[in-house]
């Protein structure tokens, strides 16, 4: 990692990249924060990682509950826990923590804060999703005696899905916006450009505007992989029955007045 001090020894460096184009591809007089690849994996590995540990933790507790019509007051309130305390207030705590414990400095301490950060959106939208299911569809299948699981399982989640993959989207572009945070205190990734930038009080805004740009590219490739995902895994009859919604919907709706 490099020396704070070392970075703004630099100063007034006249051959530093002048734009984001050539800090791009003038790769010898670029502020070396580590390759792009390397970092942006850092940054890939923290946000997968933290977004596979909501999907374990929020989705299953959220359908359980929404079937069973279940605390769910508690649950929200505890899963909402994330909003109330700022990332980087729960980051600059867990760093401590962990370096007090022997943990070292990441990935766990990032990690937490991302999960904490993501478990909100899923959880609310997989609840909403569930409870939110066609109260005829899941009344046909206990009339012909389906049980809880087989309800939960084949009724209630497939219709779900597109709200529950909506919650998971959302989730993901908040972490992967917010891992940056953890290269300022120590760590690597994406947010190691945004640091160094910030350090160099001369040439260093060229960088952040660069870093920032990796960060959002990395956010909007999520986004749009989560997508694609979301179109393979909602169950064709959900797809054609949501868009028979909305185009009964288009069709109802009044015409504009005319004068």
């Amino acid at each position: 990692m490099i020396a704070w001090a070392a970075i703004a020894a630099r100063g007034g460096d006249t051959d530093a990249p002048s734009n984001v184009i050539e800090w791009f591809t003038d790769l010898e007089n670029r502020t070396n924060s580590g390759a792009i690849p390397s970092q942006a994996w850092l940054t890939i590995w923290h946000s997968a990682l933290a977004l596979a540990i909501v999907a374990v933790l929020a989705l299953p507790l959220a359908v359980m509950l929404a079937h069973h019509r279940k605390a769910e007051l508690a649950a929200s309130w505890v899963i909402n826990i994330g909003r109330a305390v700022p990332t980087i207030t729960i980051v600059g705590v867990l760093v401590i923590v962990s370096l007090r414990n022997g943990f070292g400095l990441e990935p766990w301490p990032i990690v937490i804060a991302l999960v904490l950060l993501g478990l909100p959106p899923a959880f609310t939208n997989a609840y909403a999703g569930v409870r939110g299911a066609d109260p005829s569809a899941v009344d046909a299948a206990k009339a012909m005696g389906f049980t809880h699981a087989q309800v939960m399982r084949r009724v209630e989640l497939p219709l779900a899905v597109p709200l529950i993959m909506a919650g998971v989207r959302t989730a993901a572009v908040q972490i992967v916006a917010t891992e940056p945070l953890a290269a300022f205190f120590g760590g690597e990734g994406l947010g190691a450009y945004l640091r160094a930038g910030l350090a160099d009080r001369v040439n260093g805004g060229v960088q952040v505007q660069a870093g920032a740009l990796l960060v959002a590219g990395l956010a909007i490739l999520a986004e749009l992989s989560l997508l694609i995902l979301s179109r393979i895994v909602v169950p064709r009859g959900v797809q054609v029955g949501s868009r028979s919604t909305r185009h009964r919907r288009t069709r109802s709706a009044p015409a504009p007045a005319t004068i």
